[in-house]
């Protein structure tokens, strides 16, 4: 871990899951350095607009997104 903390917003989690969106290219690039992180962090609000989009398409994996969200490495 290389000590960073990111505070994610949904623009960057849907532009990870989606190649289409604008911003995919951008975000793929920092993906690897909020996976090595010492923290991310997500707020609530967030966390329900994502699952919101992905509810859309996938409802098992909104579902499955918002419940991991709440996961820590104590979990």
């Amino acid at each position: 871990m290389d000590g960073k903390r990111f505070f994610l917003d949904t623009a960057f989690v849907l532009a990870i899951l989606n190649r289409k969106d604008l911003l995919h290219s951008l975000a793929k690039t920092l993906l690897l350095q909020v996976r090595s992180a010492q923290e991310v962090w997500l707020h609530d609000g967030i966390i329900i607009e994502i699952g919101n989009a992905l509810a859309y398409i996938n409802r098992a994996a909104a579902v499955n997104f918002i419940q991991r969200s709440y996961m820590t490495a104590r979990h």
